[in-house]
């Protein structure tokens, strides 16, 4: 997204000059332009740097995320283990929630290791060995392990 950073340059006139105050106004908006796609914001990044922006002004116009940033009304792994304790589910209702959260993952690797981090979640909130072990899913596991062989 080369275009929106030289657009945004030509529209608003910055220079190496510009305070980084007058800059800070405008992050939201880029924001919103460049999506969430992290090789769409490094290309913008990489243009503004092109174009003579500093790399303090380039990490005011598009601030560094944060890696596995969570989506608001999200739960955590952690809430969603504490409440099947909590709530004493059944194994069918425990592999459905492992089954979404495994599936909500954009690859089999970070899916397995969400599972792996529920287990986890569960043991830490003293959850019984039937409970961790209806977090398994088998075909994820598989997948996981091919990939990273």
């Amino acid at each position: 997204m080369a275009k929106v950073a030289t657009d945004f340059m030509k529209r608003h006139k910055w220079t190496f000059e510009t305070p980084l105050s007058e800059l800070a106004q405008y992050t939201e908006e880029i924001s919103k332009s460049l999506k969430d796609d992290r090789k769409v914001r490094s290309n913008a990044k990489t243009r503004f740097r092109q174009l003579g922006l500093t790399k303090e002004q380039v990490e005011v116009l598009i601030p560094i995320r944060p890696s596995g940033k969570r989506e608001e009304g999200r739960n955590t792994v952690d809430k969603i283990a504490q409440e099947i304790v909590e709530k004493d589910y059944p194994s069918e209702k425990i592999k459905q929630i492992s089954y979404d959260l495994g599936s909500s993952a954009p690859n089999p690797v970070a899916e397995s290791s969400r599972l792996t981090l529920l287990r986890k979640k569960l043991r830490d909130h003293g959850a019984d060995h039937s409970k961790k072990e209806a977090t398994k899913i088998p075909h994820i596991t598989t997948e996981s392990n091919k990939i990273q062989a």
